[in-house]
């Protein structure tokens, strides 16, 4: 019985560190202008949202996985202060005379609470490998719901030439306790997708 319990709780505890280990965020919907051609390498990175703290954080590693990618990028509070609206006046105002590419803005649209339900699941647990030993002990794990909330965030992609969009993308994150695994799972996802539609310079 206390063998059983084990396997019990073993595979209880391997389902949580999957389901912990596995990426939250995805992409839901993606857009593109076929008519643009550019290569981006030099672009101002705005997380629009009303923490000052959170925007300069993901500003700031947006900026740093394109530096380390031989793009350059800057944060948007270093030219627009946290005080100013960001509207198209003033991003239009602050990107003036700075020979940006592209200004990548990035916005929570939704927050949804979601219950889920995980069905139990089984597997066939063989004490031995010789055949005097070959049967199977049945170990399963109970169902449970999960309960977490599911952000839905847009990124959009403009060109400073004519300042319209080239880009969109919506994606969901599950919230954590940790943010900054989500902030790096966002950045990877539209790093990754705007590689996939050709977008980025070449690194040099």
């Amino acid at each position: 019985m206390h063998q059983v319990f084990s396997l019990r709780s073993l595979m209880v505890m391997l389902l949580t560190v999957l389901l912990a280990g596995c990426a939250a965020t995805r992409s839901v919907m993606e857009w593109q202008d076929k008519a643009y051609s550019g290569k981006l390498n030099n672009i101002l990175v705005i997380a629009a949202v009303d923490d000052n703290t959170m925007r300069h954080r993901v500003e700031d590693a947006y900026s740093e996985k394109f530096a380390s990618m031989s793009l350059r990028a800057t944060p948007g509070y270093t030219l627009i202060a946290n005080d100013l609206p960001l509207s198209r006046e003033t991003v239009e105002t602050a990107i003036a005379g700075q020979h940006l590419d592209a200004v990548l803005v990035t916005r929570l649209l939704g927050v949804e609470e979601v219950e889920e339900y995980q069905p139990p699941g089984s597997i066939d647990y063989y004490r031995g490998y010789h055949r005097y030993y070959a049967h199977s002990m049945m170990v399963s794990s109970p169902g449970y719901y999960r309960k977490y909330k599911l952000l839905t965030l847009e990124t959009n992609l403009y060109d400073t030439r004519t300042g319209k969009l080239v880009w969109s993308m919506q994606s969901e994150s599950i919230d954590s306790s940790a943010p900054q695994k989500l902030i790096d799972e966002q950045i990877a996802l539209t790093v990754a997708r705007l590689q996939a539609r050709g977008l980025l310079a070449p690194a040099a």
